[in-house]
């Protein structure tokens, strides 16, 4: 399943409802964040769906625990809408997104086939993005997420912040899907929040040794570039348990950690959870 968030250009947007008593939030709305809302009693929260050919299938029904919710905003999004039910009926309510500047970084020194890799390593590629992305469809663990944990043990510097339009070798690639935190090799990776860890990988393409963890509700954390994973696939983590050790594992100049957060396919600011 695939959800579909909508955003619409900045001069409609004195048309979007800018607040509801059915919907609160606890934090501003920008785009790739992950929010927190609370819903009114006896009130459903929805949003469209679509199938893998893209026809609109109908609604699904976003888990609420004792009112609350997560959800996910896309980078450069200028809107949500969701569908809000309440005494048998459903009605669209839209927020204004806030949209955020991302800086531009410049990666230089990375070998030719991880900028463009060749075309025998595309198959490659596309099997492991799918393992990840199917990994993110179907959120069990049962706890809501709260209470984050920062994820080393200790770390230099940020090297790469998230969103920012990376330039690998002077080609102009997507907008970073995660944060780069500069650490030395052997450094303890730490579980962000409870969860159940739904992937291990020893040495993708581009992420090399790679961890993708459950959180539930929707919400994902992934870790990747790791010289030792210390977990398996279906085992319970708590926050703040060591699950790796940072390295610099498939396409890395240094060693450090790579960590992403997203709500099922949506990539989202990881730097905003601290």
């Amino acid at each position: 399943m695939r959800f579909i968030l909508f955003f619409v250009p900045l001069f409609l947007l004195g048309c979007v409802h800018q607040a509801t008593p059915d919907v609160t939030w606890n934090q501003p709305l920008m785009d790739a964040s992950l929010l927190y809302g609370k819903l009114s009693p006896n009130t459903q929260i929805f949003i469209q769906n679509e199938s893998k050919n893209n026809a609109t299938t109908g609604l699904t029904e976003i888990s609420t625990h004792q009112g609350r919710f997560v959800i996910g905003v896309p980078q450069d999004a200028k809107k949500l809408t969701l569908k809000i039910k309440k005494d048998g009926q459903i009605q669209d309510v839209s927020f204004p997104i806030q949209k955020r500047k991302w800086q531009e970084d410049y990666v230089n020194g990375l070998p030719p086939k991880k900028v463009s890799p060749p075309e025998l390593e595309q198959k490659r590629i596309q099997s492991e993005f799918k393992a990840m992305r199917d990994k993110r469809q179907i959120s069990e663990y049962p706890n809501f997420p709260q209470k984050w944990h920062f994820p080393l043990a200790k770390y230099k510097r940020i090297s790469s912040p998230f969103g920012s339009r990376r330039i690998l070798n002077g080609k102009v690639s997507q907008g970073h899907s995660g944060t780069d935190y500069a650490a030395d090799m052997g450094t303890a990776v730490l579980s962000a929040n409870d969860g159940r860890v739904v992937l291990t990988h020893p040495d993708m393409f581009y992420s090399g040794a790679t961890i993708l963890i459950d959180h539930g509700y929707g919400v994902y954390t992934s870790y990747s570039h790791l010289s030792e994973i210390d977990v398996k696939q279906g085992q319970v983590v708590q926050a703040g348990d060591k699950i790796g050790e940072v390295g610099m594992s498939g396409r890395a100049t240094g060693p450090h950690l790579h960590f992403g957060l997203s709500w099922y396919g949506v990539r989202l600011n990881p730097e905003d959870l601290y």
